[in-house]
């Protein structure tokens, strides 16, 4: 909502403010009926009970002061009018009900709206008082403006609080909403993030216990050597899988506390692990590496090192290969990867296949961090290919 619009609004009173204004509604008619019972007693009867209902009257529209501030003001300028004009009675002692309404008309309407009803309502006191009998002079009559005006500019300031103290909430209702969005943000993010680390942790050794488990399945009882090579496969991929799940879940309890406990992240260096397991699964796989990897930064390197991972997996999940090729280039300020297999043109399943792709979309995700790019597609002759670029500066680590 717009500051015009919120000017232009006036908002009920609440209960306490209502009881307030009852009160000096209250006090305001009383004070009129004593001065009124003061001025009015060598009258005629129907002339004092005339002056007591029009006191009270006065007073009483003070109640209606904040829910209703220009019939406040009529009724307080008509009954001001019919005790000085038509019963010819002075109008000064009527002032403390004025004061009351002049706070109003300051805090209930906005500046420039307020300061032209305060002008209306001096000019018609003024001649109010000057017409009426019992005219107190000139001096009287500018201190009680005076007065009135006082009263009118606390109303301002009540009301320029009250419109801060709003603002105040509102922008704090704003933030907390933002932080809240921003709350909901990171927590997908964080289980955007949990998601790939469980895929790249578990899937790989997940394809290795599958792929072994179908083979002991199928040499029960008729190669027990083959069985039991299989077994053990799966029994090693079972527990390098366990303990990578429970470093996983040491990382997240305590991002500090996991950093120490799950030592050094993987890496480039460490590749020989990952061709040994896709060799136990029935694939030889051809490496070749060239220039220093220990000098790749520890981001890059593991970057590069959940791109073989994910590309060696589905080498043994999908395309049912007998032969893989992996090459690592490192040079200067570049780490180029590439593998290719002999298998189906099968390659990466896409997002929207059920169960798979997440694996793709996380690995491009990976190295857009780093400002690399990979690449996956058929190659001549048969079999897939993928390929992976890494920039880096030799030394950030």
């Amino acid at each position: 909502m717009s500051a015009d619009r919120r000017e232009a609004l006036r908002v009920v009173p609440p209960t306490r403010a209502r009881l307030v204004d009852l009160f000096l509604a209250v006090v305001s008619g009383y004070a009129a009926w004593l001065l009124a019972s003061e001025i009015t007693q060598a009258l005629p009867p129907a002339t004092r009970w005339t002056a007591h209902v029009l006191a009270v009257l006065h007073g009483g529209v003070v109640a209606l002061r904040r829910m209703a501030p220009l019939p406040c003001l009529g009724g307080l300028l008509g009954t001001a009018a019919a005790f000085g004009l038509v019963l010819r009675l002075p109008v000064y002692m009527l002032g403390p009900a004025v004061l009351f309404v002049a706070y109003a008309l300051g805090s209930e309407f906005p500046r420039r709206r307020a300061a032209v009803l305060l002008g209306c309502t001096e000019v018609a006191l003024v001649l109010l008082l000057a017409l009426s009998a019992g005219f107190p002079g000139w001096d009287s009559v500018v201190l009680f403006a005076a007065l009135v005006a006082a009263a009118w500019f606390l109303g301002t300031l009540a009301r320029r609080w009250q419109n801060l103290a709003r603002e105040s909430a509102e922008r704090a209702s704003e933030l907390e909403q933002a932080r809240n969005e921003l709350a909901r943000h990171a927590v997908a993010a964080e289980r955007l993030r949990i998601a790939r680390e469980l895929h790249d942790v578990v899937a790989h050794s997940m394809s290795v216990i599958a792929m072994h488990a179908g083979a002991a399945r199928l040499a029960v009882g008729k190669k027990p050597e083959q069985e039991l090579a299989a077994l053990d496969v799966i029994e090693r991929a079972s527990r390098e899988a366990l303990a990578e799940m429970r470093r996983l879940v040491t990382v997240l309890r305590d991002e500090d506390a996991g950093a120490a406990a799950r030592g050094p992240a993987p890496g480039v260096a460490e590749l020989h692990t990952l061709v040994s397991r896709v060799v136990e699964a029935g694939v030889t796989v051809d490496v070749r590496t060239e220039g220093d990897l220990e000098h790749v930064p520890a981001g890059v390197s593991l970057a590069a090192y959940r791109v073989v991972q994910e590309a060696l997996t589905n080498v043994v999940r999908h395309a049912g290969a007998t032969r893989a090729r992996l090459e690592v280039q490192a040079g200067a300020q570049l780490l180029a990867i590439r593998v290719e297999d002999d298998g189906a043109a099968t390659g990466w399943k896409p997002a929207a296949t059920s169960g798979g792709g997440h694996g793709a979309i996380g690995m491009r995700e990976r190295l857009e961090l780093y400002g690399g790019t990979v690449s996956a597609g058929p190659r001549t002759g048969g079999g897939w290919c993928v390929e992976a670029r890494l920039p880096y500066v030799t030394g950030d680590r």
